[in-house]
This record gives C-alpha cells, sequence and structure tokens, in this order.
C-alpha cells in the first residue's frame, strides 16, 4: 500500500523543512531498480532547495547525497519490514481458515530459502510468485538470500514441512538445519513422503 511520508532533511546542520516522500506509488520506472533507494520518491521543490544549498556552498553534493539515501533507504526498509510481516500474518491465517487449508487447488509454490552467511538456517514459506518474494526478504538482509529448494503443494505442504520440522523451529518460518549434512536433501524427501501419502494433491517437482 502506497504511503506518504512528511519528514525534515538535515544537511550538515542545514534543515529542510516538511519534505514529502512517497512510497510504493506506480508506476515507477525499473532502470534504477538495483538501487537501495529505488520506490522511494521526493517532491521536485526539495530538490530544488536542496540543489540552492550546493550552489551556494553550504552543503557539498556528496552530503546531500548521502542525506537523500539515508532517508530513502530507512524508509525502504521500514516499509518492507511491515510488508514482511504483513506477508506473514496472511500466510499464518491462512492456514488456521479451512477454506484455504483444505482446497487441493493451491498449487503455489513451498520454499526454502536461506543467507550465504547462514546457509543451513532455512526459511519454509509459500508463495505465487519466489522471485518476487525473495526480492522481499533480500531488502535489508546482510547477505545474499539464495533459493535452495522449490515444489508446487501450496499451504497444504507448507504446513506439512512445518509440522515435520517443529522441533528445528527457531522463530516464524526459519528453522535450524545446523546438525544437518544436507538440509535441502531431508526438506525434499519429507516433500516427496507428503506427496506420497496425499494421492490427489499436488506432489512436488
Amino acid at each position: 500500500m502506497p504511503r506518504t511520508f512528511a519528514v525534515d532533511l538535515d544537511v550538515a546542520g542545514h534543515q529542510i523543512g516538511c519534505i514529502t516522500l512517497n512510497w510504493g506509488l506506480r508506476p515507477i520506472s525499473d532502470v534504477r531498480e538495483a538501487a537501495p533507494t529505488y520506490g522511494t520518491d521526493i517532491e521536485v521543490p526539495a530538490v530544488v532547495e536542496l540543489l540552492d544549498l550546493v550552489a551556494s556552498g553550504a552543503v557539498t553534493a556528496e552530503e546531500a547525497r548521502d542525506s537523500l539515501n539515508n532517508l530513502a533507504t530507512a524508509i525502504n526498509k521500514k516499509q518492507d519490514r511491515e510488508y514482511e510481516r504483513m506477508l506473514e500474518n496472511m500466510e499464518q491465517v491462512s492456514v488456521c481458515s479451512p477454506r484455504v487449508a483444505l482446497t487441493q487447488n493451491d498449487t503455489r509454490w513451498v520454499y526454502a530459502v536461506s543467507s550465504d552467511d547462514a546457509p543451513k538456517v532455512i526459511k519454509i514459506g509459500v508463495a505465487g510468485d519466489i522471485e518476487r518474494r525473495i526480492k522481499t526478504l533480500q531488502t535489508g538482509a546482510a547477505s545474499r538470500i539464495v533459493l535452495r529448494w522449490s515444489a508446487r503443494g501450496g499451504l497444504r505442504l507448507e504446513s506439512h514441512l512445518h509440522e515435520k520440522f517443529r522441533r528445528r523451529r527457531m522463530s516464524g518460518e526459519w528453522f535450524d538445519f545446523r546438525r544437518v549434512s544436507n538440509p535441502v536433501k531431508v526438506i525434499e524427501a519429507a516433500a516427496e513422503q507428503y506427496g506420497l501419502e496425499n494421492a490427489g494433491a499436488p506432489a512436488p517437482f
């Protein structure tokens, strides 16, 4: 959901008050999608005022750039954390809903991801678009998030895996496989067994 922020920008002791920044508005060009500030924009008059400070020598271009980067990045991280919490809550509510959890037609992807720094601390989740989900998880993560495994199966398969590995649960959808030599094989085997035991349910592939 788009959000509008009114903030004061302090650049080397010079304050530009009540700047309007918008987050999540569309359309936004994907040309600079890799930038940490992607998704947040700022009103033009505030930019002009900032450039006037640079032109007058009151602040340096580097100070102006860093202030804008820090402000927009902080907003992005805040909104991505809120979006992540919303998705987590939606998924947990769905597990409890018979209309969703009991359907055989939920063929969304069940995925296992972890970071380069902690490859055996694994998140097992469900998503319609894994690539988009990883991008969300990557925001604010110190290490690269890597897809380790995926299969069709929706909430039924995800719930089965969560129950199967409940003793390894660290928090939410994160599980500790650090004492397992090959976590992916263990997860894959559990998913395949689920498919064999549930004829007619979407099977992993």
